[in-house]
């Protein structure tokens, strides 16, 4: 059973809800601003939204499902307070995930938090629980696929691995965009989406298990031709530092450029050029990790079946096809003069696109017999959110 987390401050609609035997310590507010109350058919809807939460990768203890069952039965005096407890935890659920904060360590895709409060009250008001239940959940194709292999998932460590993609899908925000990328760095892939459709895919190589590409979300806001590498401070203690001290004249033939910056640190930049680590194209996407895609002048490990290989960013393959795909056509044009000709310059987008890096190990394929394919957990993040279960 998944961690619950960020749920306490949800409950108070609960003790909003008329009790029976309860004894009201302050001015019972006007009718149209309380909680209406749980019908027979709203108690129904909900027993039965809680006993398919199995169908999502949940389990229906979680929400008290034998509790609230017997209390129904027994017309408990507290029925209507559990009724809403068990309500507004499968909403937090179904609309932002189950686990705890330290099981999603390291998602850094925030999600639009939800009036727990007022969705229950909305949806006993129109007396459709499992209708106001069943909208919180994603909409993708994506969650989709994952849901309906559920039931046939031919071993324990696929079940596994579908419960635990489930929730990270669980994890996203519902309006991803009508035209977004999507990089997952388990399938070493980006694609160009519109609606639920690729439209453009790419391979890309990924950050190595000990320097990982991180899960985040931004916007795209332009494309550098020819573009300087600011070398990362880890990189350049790491080798190029001591490449530019003890072997200048090699530093010098791969373009490096040192300078001292506050304090006497070294400070390396590459000029652009074949031998550029960013190869010709820099996809520019502002974030606080100082991740980006990019070209790479290694373009035999897209060969690879595993790419694993940067240091997080990610390079890849045929990054000014999707530059052109993404700057407008006179841009694009502007774009390809200055990528002939070796010129540093960077185009702005006409609008923002959003990218999300996400980790997903199982992702929806038509062409796989269950319609999911199971990939590699390359960073290992699997086990500890499957711990939560």
């Amino acid at each position: 059973m998944f961690l619950f987390v960020r749920f306490a401050a949800a409950l108070s609609v609960a003790a909003s809800v008329p009790v029976a035997s309860a004894t009201l310590q302050q001015p019972v507010p006007p009718a149209a601003a309380q909680a209406p109350r749980w019908s027979a058919g709203d108690l129904a809807a909900l027993v039965q939204e809680i006993g398919r939460s199995t169908q999502e990768g949940l389990s229906p203890e979680r929400y008290g499902a034998t509790a609230l069952q017997r209390a129904i039965d027994q017309r408990a005096p507290d029925l209507e307070a559990e009724a809403s407890r068990a309500a507004l935890l499968l909403a937090h659920d179904y609309a932002e995930g189950a686990a705890s904060a330290d099981a999603r360590k390291g998602w850094e895709i925030a999600r639009d938090p939800i009036d727990l409060d007022l969705w229950l009250r909305e949806a006993l008001a129109r007396h459709d629980v499992a209708g106001a239940l069943q909208a919180l959940l994603p909409r993708s194709s994506g969650y989709a696929a994952l849901r309906a292999a559920l039931p046939a998932c031919d071993t324990p460590a696929h079940c596994t691995t579908l419960k635990v993609n489930l929730e990270r899908w669980r994890w996203l925000p519902r309006a991803l965009g009508a035209h977004y990328l999507w990089a997952n760095p388990a399938a070493y892939r980006l694609d160009l989406i519109e609606g639920d459709r690729v439209i453009q895919s790419h391979r890309i190589i990924v950050g190595k298990p000990t320097t990982p590409t991180p899960v985040f979300a931004t916007l795209v806001t332009g494309v550098t031709a020819n573009p300087w590498w600011n070398v990362p401070s880890s990189i350049v203690s790491e080798s190029v530092g001591a490449m530019v001290r003890n072997r200048p004249a090699q530093a010098a033939r791969l373009g490096y450029v040192a300078t001292r910056g506050a304090g006497g640190r070294l400070q390396v930049r590459q000029r652009p050029g074949p031998l550029n680590a960013l190869g010709q194209v820099k996809i520019e996407m502002p974030n606080a990790y100082s991740i980006f895609l990019h070209d790479t002048p290694s373009k035999g490990l897209f060969e690879q079946e595993r790419r694993a290989f940067s240091h997080g960013c990610m390079r890849t393959e045929h990054p000014d096809v999707l530059a052109r795909t993404l700057l407008a056509p006179e841009t694009a044009r502007s774009f390809d003069q200055y990528l002939a000709q070796g010129t540093n310059h960077t185009f702005a987008l006409d609008r923002p696109v959003p990218v999300y890096i996400v980790y997903f190990t199982a992702v929806a394929d038509p062409a796989a017999t269950s319609g999911v394919a199971y990939l590699d957990d390359v960073y290992g993040r699997d086990a500890g959110l499957a711990k939560a279960a």
